[in-house]
């Protein structure tokens, strides 16, 4: 399809929401905000960096307003972290990637780095998920070495350098383990992770209590406690964007659809059992209207089962753009 009717065919699946995000962002059209990314490659912006197949849709409503709230982070010549959160499989790391590749492109100086970067090297690893009912050998809260994350945000903020860990899930037969450092310089981070910007609330929680085993009751019990040490991250944050599934088992869907995707390019199989496992451990120990509710969020997209954008909301008032931000 040639560039005239894919932008013609985007702008007519315009979501609910899109316009006020934008607005929010300095952009008072569509169609200059439209413009302004045609000109520097649109639909086809870093086009390579997507490791999985990905719609147009989705680079038009998510990928590319996350990239105009990095140019408008920019401008405010601050240094900046954005946080995005969603649950595993609906495609947050590999977004946050392609809006640092597509930020190297266009010449500006982001990093992008996971909750999952500050897993705790793997003796320490071992110890804090040892005994977990889902056999986990990561992801819960408690597997991040949250003191090393705080410091080296905190060091950035001091002199502009950034060094962090990077872990290496294929390591130790799939156990992972971290592999070197990252060192850089940018203004703006995107920071990711699946649980990213959830609160513990007053209670435990209801929901699917009778569905958990006392294992289970007593490690979300673990969890909750231990997600109160995450609060001090997301203070970090100046927004935070909520890629929402309407419905908590699509993660597990999204989950399945992403490992067999990479299974028939790679040839490189998955544990059916051990897929079981996470996705009961992401129901089971945090109660999912906490992840269904972020209380920080600044944006929530909510995404059908296809992963398509329902409806847009903008939800805090740190988007607000000044009027050098954008259009101007």
């Amino acid at each position: 399809m040639d560039p005239d009717c894919r932008s013609q065919a985007i702008s007519e699946r315009i979501p609910q929401g899109l316009s006020p995000l934008l607005e929010s962002l300095g952009w008072s059209s569509f169609d200059d905000w439209w413009t302004r990314w045609a000109g520097v490659g649109g639909l086809d912006l870093a086009r390579n960096q997507w490791v999985l197949p990905v719609s147009d849709d989705w680079i038009a409503f998510v990928a590319l307003p996350l990239l105009s709230r990095v140019e408008m982070a920019l401008k405010s010549d601050q240094q900046v972290v954005l946080g995005v959160s969603a649950l595993p499989g609906c495609g947050k790391s590999t977004l946050c990637s392609w809006v640092k590749s597509a930020s190297e492109q266009l010449g500006w100086p982001v990093e992008h780095l996971s909750l999952d970067d500050y897993y705790w090297p793997s003796e320490q690893l071992e110890d804090s998920m040892r005994g977990n009912p889902w056999s986990v050998p990561r992801a819960l809260p408690g597997s991040h070495d949250i003191d090393e994350l705080m410091q080296s945000f905190l060091r950035w903020k001091d002199d502009g350098r950034l060094t962090a860990p990077r872990f290496d899930k294929s390591l130790r037969n799939g156990r992972g383990d971290r592999n070197g450092t990252s060192d850089s310089s940018p203004s703006v981070v995107l920071l990711e992770g699946w649980f990213l910007g959830a609160t513990p609330r007053p209670s435990i929680e209801t929901e699917v209590l009778d569905a958990l085993s006392d294992e289970e009751l007593l490690w979300r019990s673990r969890s909750i406690c231990l997600l109160r040490d995450y609060q001090s991250v997301w203070s970090l944050l100046s927004d935070l964007w909520h890629l929402r599934a309407l419905q908590s088992n699509q993660s597990s869907q999204w989950k399945l659809q992403q490992l067999t995707t990479l299974e028939q390019q790679s040839g490189v199989g998955y544990n059916k059992r051990d897929l079981a496992d996470f996705n009961r451990m992401v129901l089971a120990s945090i109660p999912p209207s906490w992840l269904h509710q972020l209380g920080g969020s600044s944006v929530v997209m909510d995404l059908a089962e296809s992963r398509s954008v329902r409806e847009i909301h903008v939800t805090s008032s740190q988007l607000s753009a000044s009027s050098s931000s954008a259009t101007g």
